[in-house]
């Protein structure tokens, strides 16, 4: 017998207890109090707009919001290692650059202190 919220059968799952995606007032909306998860949700439903798709609990859309915000993180990322380069080049400390990211100057360092000094190696300029 299978339980009413088997997680290997769609739509056994209990009810997700958060506003849906498809609601306007999801994560605080486009123009909630935390400006920067607004900014995130305008832009995912911008994309998603500009992909053909729309912001629906339909499982389809989901998933398809969810390939877009996958996108997004992977250049928000991107977009970091840039400044955290450009920064580092300017003689930024390791212990500035983590303070303006929320993390120790070793955690800084280790993530994006190879990638900083491979960039830089490239231009000639480590």
């Amino acid at each position: 017998m299978t339980s009413s919220t088997d997680p290997d059968r769609p739509g056994t799952e209990p009810s997700w207890p958060y506003p849906s995606y498809a609601d306007r007032t999801w994560l605080g909306g486009e123009r909630g109090p935390d400006r920067a998860l607004a900014t995130v949700v305008r832009g995912l439903r911008g994309l998603v707009a500009e992909t053909g798709g729309r912001p629906s609990g339909d499982p389809d859309d989901l998933l398809a919001a969810l390939e877009q915000l996958a996108a997004i993180g992977e250049r928000v990322s991107w977009a970091m290692l840039s400044l955290v380069g450009e920064a580092r080049s300017q003689g930024v400390s390791w212990a500035g650059v983590g303070a303006a990211l929320g993390v120790t100057k070793q955690a800084a360092q280790q993530r994006f202190g190879p990638y900083v000094a491979e960039a830089l190696d490239r231009a000639g300029r480590g």
